[in-house]
């Protein structure tokens, strides 16, 4: 048998497993995500995971709790290769402690990472926490 093509996964295809909402495509979707494996990972960007918490809590009015724990299980799949893990980890747990939305803290890690310590914004949620300055 010859070897899988790597992919990345959509945030739909995420979102279906998550929720199982959708008779076609959950399916499908359980059947790609329990079928990857330590030699065949998929890859996930951090757009996706900004998009998964986006679409649970306005689509799916997941809590914030429970946003950060479905973000949590998601990097801790040992056959998802998440992008640029460590700040997804860091602006997780600035997420389940602050007021502003898990992208605002991505965005602001990842800025910090490469040497921007400041993160001009107009988020008043965002501008109560470290980092973030209102221009």
């Amino acid at each position: 048998m010859p070897a899988q093509k790597p992919f990345a996964l959509d945030t739909n295809i995420l979102v279906r497993y998550i929720v199982q909402d959708d008779k076609r495509q959950s399916p499908k979707a359980t059947s790609i995500v329990e079928n990857l494996t330590a030699k065949a990972p998929a890859f996930i960007s951090c757009i996706v995971l900004c998009e998964v918490n986006w679409v649970l809590k306005t689509a799916y009015k997941f809590s914030k709790a429970d946003c950060g724990e479905v973000l949590n299980r998601i990097m801790s799949v040992a056959v998802f290769d998440i992008e640029n893990l460590e700040a997804c980890l860091v602006a997780l747990q600035r997420f389940r402690s602050g007021q502003a939305d898990f992208s605002d803290y991505l965005i602001r890690q990842i800025a910090k990472e490469k040497g921007y310590d400041t993160l001009l914004t107009f988020d008043k949620k965002a501008l109560k926490s470290t980092g973030f300055v209102s221009p």
